[in-house]
């Protein structure tokens, strides 16, 4: 080979040096944007896997909520069985009550109007007896009266026994006559 053909190729050579320097510095500077791009995409993948933890977080804390809001929920239909059971057993107690205050009050009625018609019968009673004890006064004043005649006809004093005696035997041997 002759200097020229060194020398043209040592030129191609020093060509395609510098291009593949310059395509050297173009892939380096790609690669720098990669690098940085790949940077970028790095932070938004930590940020997109910050957000996924902290909606995981979340989504386990409404879950907890969840669970607890289920528990106060049983707890309260729980309650409110318990509170309708209540409920029907006073209704029933309160059936029982109003109908052993009908049955009270119909017996007190009842009670009442027997009572009633004794006590009309007692009072009558208690006049006829009024009324007989009235008659047998007088017929005792009468009879009274009757003996005060008697003795004083016979001449004897009021409160002598001697002459109500007497009086008597004569009255015993008139009637004997």
């Amino acid at each position: 080979m002759t200097i020229e053909e060194i020398t043209h190729t040592l030129q191609a050579v020093a060509e395609n040096h510098a291009k593949l320097s310059a395509e050297i510095a173009e892939i380096d500077r790609i690669l720098a944007t990669l690098v940085q791009t790949q940077s970028r995409y790095d932070a938004m993948l930590t940020r997109h896997d910050d957000i996924l933890h902290e909606i995981a977080d979340k989504q386990l804390g409404n879950e907890e909520r969840f669970t607890e809001t289920d528990k106060r929920f049983a707890q309260l239909a729980a309650t409110q069985l318990r509170s309708e059971a209540r409920r029907e057993q006073l209704e029933s107690s309160f059936q029982l009550l109003e109908q052993f205050a009908r049955e009270f009050r119909n017996q007190t009625n009842e009670n009442t109007l027997a009572t009633d018609k004794l006590f009309s019968e007692a009072e009558k009673k208690l006049i006829a007896l009024v009324e007989s004890q009235a008659k047998t006064d007088e017929q005792i004043n009468r009879t009274g009266e009757f003996f005060r005649l008697l003795l004083e006809s016979n001449g004897a004093a009021p409160g002598s026994k001697s002459k109500l005696k007497k009086s008597k035997k004569a009255g015993k041997k008139g009637s004997a006559k």
